[in-house]
């Protein structure tokens, strides 16, 4: 049995139709992670961030003789959608807001990790006592 020319099209057309329609729903199935885990303070070293559950934080780091309280800390403003974590730290007269993305690839309830373009940065989650 001969197929006909517009059959076969047909046939490959819908190949390609699924074929692309599987592949479309992968690339958009980006990590999930929760803000919940987000909150609270990590440090990679001797630098720290803390995250607020009002999506406020700060950042500083005890080598330059910075602790949390200090009013020198640098604040944010963040949000996390998907695997998408963004920090904008608020701008005054002479300095203009800044932005900061990064990619989170691990967030539990005791490891932070996010590729910021340049390097992977490992957190661990500090205990409050």
């Amino acid at each position: 049995m001969i197929m006909k020319p517009a059959y076969l099209l047909v046939l490959c057309a819908i190949a390609a139709v699924l074929l692309w329609a599987g592949c479309s729903k992968d690339k958009d199935k980006s990590p999930k992670f929760s803000e919940s885990n987000l909150i609270g303070k990590w440090s990679s070293g001797t630098e720290f961030w803390r995250y607020d559950a009002d999506h406020s934080g700060r950042t500083w780091d005890t080598a330059d003789d910075v602790n949390e309280d200090d009013e020198t800390t640098m604040r944010f403003a963040w949000s996390l959608d998907g695997d998408q974590l963004k920090h904008v730290f608020s701008g005054d007269e002479v300095h203009q807001a800044v932005a900061q993305y990064y990619t989170v690839k691990v967030l539990n309830a005791t490891t932070l990790q996010w590729d910021d373009g340049l390097e992977v940065v490992t957190f661990t989650k500090v205990k409050v006592d």
